[in-house]
């Protein structure tokens, strides 16, 4: 799980709602946009006592995009590789990397030659080229840790995560693969994009990758807010449209609750996702407002790929036996349907106004699931391509 360091300093209620939902540790992502390296060092400070406190792991994911020393690199990891909450797999301390391009540095000379212990390394990469990619990496790193592309389509991403498991295979090395929640950004013209898979970036995703069961799942992220990519707490002060990334208030709590449940699949080998009697639910998750509705500031164009987003209510069962679900959106008379045991998804389209939840089971009165969501609006202050997920 990528988290980046909360300003606070305080990690104990992102520690506790990982590990109820089934996390096993943290990549902390140190960098990032306008970083203070002296504040950060602070927080990982801080961020490793208390994990160590409540018996959680983390390790270090270091940002390409910002840290650009060679040295730095090399004093973190000796500093934190012996600690508590230090993640070892296979008795070695993990290093991973967030990465668009290859650094100035030699990984072997400047960096590996350097650490102690010997880390279990494996850097991010943004290829959809696997056999290149492990190729080119063979000589220093462990495995791979493959990002999301938000420029491919949800069948195109299958058929690279497809090509990575195999090369993983024959180049006898370890693969991250990564899932994520939702992609939405829009600072500037630069940074003003959606992406491609719209709702089948995490409940499809997923479900692929518990088949081609990878040697790790990394979900990005849990509170990358100006990206949308959270499925941690949201950001309370961005309800003020004044801050930075507005759009990152929107809670994605059905993100967390589900992932208890793939967690729980991936970790125990299974293909599929198992759903006892007294853990069904019923989730949604959508966009509140229309994809080519621009806000009325219009200071910046629709963003990228808007055209593969979907006006629906995506509605995702979680059940153990079958149950009837129904949506009231709006204007529109509600839309029942009758969901069959297991995880599934039916994409509904919504009406402007009101969006609520309900499913029930005839002859068990005991189950009962009731969900409201935000209001889907014709048009905001400013676009907001985030999404609700209840």
């Amino acid at each position: 799980m990528l988290v980046e360091q909360p300003p606070d300093g305080d990690y104990t209620k992102d520690i506790n709602l990982a590990k109820g939902a089934g996390i096993d540790a943290f990549a902390v992502n140190y960098g990032g946009w306008n970083a203070n390296f002296d504040q950060l060092s602070s927080y990982l400070s801080k961020f490793y006592t208390q994990a160590a406190s409540l018996d959680f792991k983390l390790f270090i994911s270091i940002d390409l995009t910002s840290v650009t020393s060679s040295s730095m690199v090399v004093d973190l990891y000796n500093k934190y590789s012996t600690h508590s909450a230090q993640l070892l797999v296979d008795g070695k301390p993990m290093l991973s990397t967030f990465q668009n391009a290859d650094p100035s540095w030699n990984w072997q000379t400047d960096v590996l030659a350097h650490l102690s212990p010997a880390p279990l390394f494996i850097p991010g990469t943004m290829s959809t080229e696997p056999e290149s990619a492990f190729n080119k990496s063979s000589a220093y790193a462990d495995g791979l840790f493959s990002w999301i592309h938000t420029f491919l389509t949800t069948s195109e991403e299958s058929d690279v995560d497809d090509q990575f498991a195999a090369n993983r295979t024959a180049a006898n090395k370890k693969w991250i693969a990564s899932v994520a929640p939702w992609f939405f950004k829009r600072f500037n013209a630069d940074m003003n994009w959606s992406h491609k898979q719209d709702d089948g970036i995490w409940i499809h995703k997923w479900l692929h990758l518990l088949k081609l069961k990878p040697d790790f799942i990394e979900i990005v992220t849990w509170n990358d807010w100006g990206e949308a990519s959270y499925i941690g707490p949201s950001n309370p002060a961005a309800e003020n449209e004044d801050y930075g990334c507005y759009w990152s208030f929107y809670d994605h709590s059905a993100f967390l609750k589900t992932t208890r449940f793939f967690a729980r699949a991936f970790k125990a080998g299974e293909t599929s996702v198992r759903v006892s009697k007294d853990e069904e639910d019923v989730f949604m998750f959508y966009r509140t407002q229309p994809a080519f509705t621009n806000g009325v500031n219009k200071t910046l164009p629709l963003p990228d790929y808007v055209e593969f987003l979907h006006d629906d209510v995506f509605v995702l069962p979680f059940l153990n036996q079958s149950a009837t679900v129904t949506l009231d959106s709006g204007l529109n008379q509600p839309f029942s349907f009758e969901a069959a045991p297991g995880v599934s998804k039916k994409a509904i389209g919504w009406s402007l106004g009101n969006q609520s939840l309900t499913a029930s089971r005839k002859g068990d009165p005991a189950f009962k699931v009731s969900k409201k969501g935000l209001p889907v609006s014709g048009q905001f202050r400013d676009y907001n391509g985030n999404v609700v997920a209840v």
